[in-house]
C-alpha cells in the first residue's frame, strides 16, 4: 500500500507541476501585446528605348522528289547563311528545319522542305542591310525589337532599388499615421516582371520575288515597358 501510495503521489506532483507550468506559459503568452501588421506593395517603371532586334528569314521548296527539295533548301540557307556571317554585326543560327508531304484528295503529291535562319544583333542600319540582300532569295517572316538582355538587367536593378526606397518611404509613412514606435519588417517580395517583344512601329514587311533586288524593311525600334513591384509585410512596434 505504502508503494502504491507513493507512486500515487509522484504522478499527482507531476500532473500538478505540467498544470502549473502550462498555466504559467498560457499567461506569460496572454501578457504578450499582440503585434500590428500592415501589407502593402509599391512600383517603379519606366520606358526603355528599345536596343535589340530580332529577325527570322527562310525559305521554302516544293517538289515530287523529296531530295530535291531538300536540296534547293539546303543551297538557299548556305548562302544566306554565308551573307550573314560576313557581317560581324549580326549573330546568326540555324533556326527550325521541316520536311513534310503535301497531300491532295488523299493522295501523297509532293513534299516541301523548309528552314529559317535567325538574325540578331544591336547594330539597326547592318540588320536592315543584311536584310534587303537576304531577300533577294529568302524571304522575311518575323522582324521585331526588345530591349537587349543587358540593358534589361541594368535597368531592372536600378527599378529594384528605386521600388525598395519607395517600400521603406512608404513603411515610415504608416508607422508615422499610426503612431507607432517602430516597425520590423515581416515579409517581403519582388516581382520584375520580365521585359517581351512588343510590337514593332513603322515596320514593313516584304516577301522576296524571284531574284530580284529588295529594299531593307524600315521600322522604328519604339520603346518597352520595364516595371518592377515590390509588395510586403511590416510588425509595428
Amino acid at each position: 500500500m505504502r508503494r502504491t501510495s507513493a507512486a500515487a503521489a509522484a504522478i499527482w506532483a507531476m500532473a500538478i507541476g505540467w498544470a502549473l507550468g502550462f498555466c504559467t506559459a498560457a499567461a506569460a503568452e496572454d501578457t504578450d501585446e499582440p503585434r500590428r501588421r500592415v501589407s502593402f506593395g509599391v512600383e517603379s517603371a519606366r520606358e526603355v528605348p528599345n536596343d535589340w532586334i530580332r529577325a527570322v528569314v527562310g525559305v521554302t521548296e516544293e517538289d515530287a522528289d523529296p531530295a530535291q527539295a531538300a536540296d534547293r533548301v539546303n543551297r538557299t540557307m548556305t548562302w544566306a547563311l554565308e551573307k550573314a556571317r560576313a557581317e560581324n554585326r549580326v549573330k546568326a543560327s540555324s533556326g527550325g528545319y521541316h520536311t513534310q508531304p503535301v497531300y491532295h484528295e488523299g493522295k501523297l503529291r509532293r513534299w516541301r522542305a523548309s528552314q529559317e535562319l535567325v538574325l540578331e544583333g544591336g547594330d539597326a542600319d547592318a540588320m536592315t542591310v543584311l536584310l534587303g540582300a537576304l531577300q533577294s532569295r529568302v524571304q522575311l517572316r518575323a522582324f521585331g525589337f526588345s530591349v537587349s538582355e543587358e540593358t534589361g538587367q541594368r535597368v531592372e536593378e536600378e527599378l529594384v532599388s528605386e521600388a525598395l526606397a519607395a517600400f521603406r518611404a512608404r513603411a515610415e509613412l504608416v508607422r508615422r499615421g499610426l503612431e507607432a514606435r517602430g516597425y520590423e519588417l515581416d515579409e517581403l517580395s519582388i516581382d520584375t516582371g520580365g521585359h517581351g517583344i512588343p510590337a514593332p512601329r513603322g515596320m514593313r514587311m516584304m516577301e522576296a520575288a524571284g531574284h530580284t533586288a529588295v529594299a531593307p524593311p524600315s521600322a522604328e525600334a519604339g520603346t518597352s515597358h520595364i516595371r518592377v513591384a515590390v509588395s510586403g509585410t511590416i510588425a509595428l512596434e
